[in-house]
Order: C-alpha cells, then sequence, then structure tokens
C-alpha cells in the first residue's frame, strides 16, 4: 500500500482500492486542479507538434473543468447555513 505523505497542510491518507474504481475519487478542487494539469500538459504536446483540431478540442475540455474548478472552489469555502 502507498502512503501519502502530507503536504502543505494536507491530510496523510492511504488510497483505497475504491479510488481507482470508475467514479471512485471525489470531485474536490484539488482533484480537478489536478485533471486540468494533466490536460493542459496534453495540449502543450498537441501545440508543439502542429495537432490543432485536437488541440482546439482540448482547450475546450480545459475551460469546462476550470469552470467545474471555480465552482467547486467557491462551493467548499461557502459556510453551510
Amino acid at each position: 500500500m502507498v502512503n501519502i505523505k502530507p503536504s502543505r497542510g494536507h491530510v496523510s491518507k492511504t488510497p483505497s482500492k475504491d479510488q481507482f474504481d470508475p467514479g471512485g475519487l471525489e470531485k474536490d478542487p484539488l482533484n480537478v486542479l489536478r485533471l486540468i494539469s494533466e490536460l493542459e500538459g496534453s495540449y502543450q504536446l498537441l501545440k508543439y507538434m502542429g495537432y490543432e483540431e485536437d488541440r482546439d478540442t482540448l482547450r475546450s475540455i480545459c475551460d469546462r473543468y476550470y469552470k467545474e474548478y471555480y465552482r467547486l472552489k467557491k462551493q467548499s469555502s461557502t459556510p453551510n447555513s
């Protein structure tokens, strides 16, 4: 089993097998940022390799997840009433 070391105040937790099932990873702001990071890296590779149509497709996907990130971030910072 892999132990995740705490960084910047995050609680250390061991990933459960369920996290690797479809839908098993929480849709929280940090995980959405991880996804955006992966998409942005692919976008850059496509740009440098000249795959313009695929690059544009990834840009629209990235934009959608940026909106999701900001929605989740706002939701998580709003105190529950």
